[in-house]
């Protein structure tokens, strides 16, 4: 009877053990989404990651993990799919196609597929810059509206009119522009964005000189770094 007793105590403590060597493994053995070949590294100077998504209908990612505060820019229209073995609370959205996640308490762990016939586009800009700073107040100007403002990063959505200009004093903080229509021609920086996912990262103290060479609205998103 001892001997029973003591056998299935122990078995009953491999048991545990091997279950915790499983969720370890799980969170531990994944890579980075950084390292994932369908998440294009276009990108990294230690402020800000750009990684350039592009997902193949029929296709699926590869297991990877998200650790990194990041934004992440929806640029199609795509029915997609997904599985997650850890998957974080995500936070309320001022816009569903733009959005920032800290993943500071929880991880998230997925791959993606795409069910539908074109392809599917994305944005996930990482933000491993650490301290954060204190930066100047959020841009009032009336062709921006703030997405959020978090510890990392300040995002807004701009629109530009047809034709039209913009002009904003020297940021305490680095800018980074994406743009997120396609057939514009916005000048910002010295680069030129014309296509969806384009984009331009500014230093800190440069000028913000906006200007819409087509006679259609352009749209952008538009992040200051911390």
């Amino acid at each position: 009877m001892w001997i029973r007793y003591f056998y299935k105590k122990n078995m009953l403590r491999i048991g545990v053990l091997l279950t915790l060597v499983i969720i370890w493994r799980s969170t531990t053995a994944q890579i980075q989404v950084s390292e994932e070949p369908r998440h294009h590294k276009v990108f990294d100077n230690g402020w800000v990651r750009v990684l350039d998504v592009h997902i193949l209908p029929g296709d699926t990612s590869l297991w990877h993990k998200h650790s990194t505060p990041s934004v992440f820019l929806i640029l199609s229209n795509t029915k997609t799919g997904s599985q997650a073995k850890i998957e974080p609370h995500r936070p309320p959205f001022t816009d569903g196609r733009i959005w920032f996640e800290g993943f500071y308490d929880t991880v998230r762990i997925h791959r993606v597929w795409n069910e539908d016939d074109h392809e599917f586009h994305v944005i996930d800009m990482e933000l491993p810059h650490k301290p954060y700073k204190t930066i100047d107040p959020p841009i009032t100007d009336g062709a921006f509206q703030l997405l959020f403002d978090e510890k990392p990063v300040r995002g807004y959505r701009m629109t530009l009119d047809a034709k039209g200009a913009d002009h904003l004093s020297p940021r305490k903080a680095p800018v980074v522009v994406i743009c997120v229509d396609d057939g514009v021609d916005v000048k910002v920086g010295g680069a030129e964005l014309r296509n969806k996912g384009d984009y331009i990262f500014i230093p800190a103290g440069a000028k913000l000189d906006f200007q819409n060479g087509v006679q259609v609205e352009a749209k952008l998103a538009v992040f200051e770094l911390k």
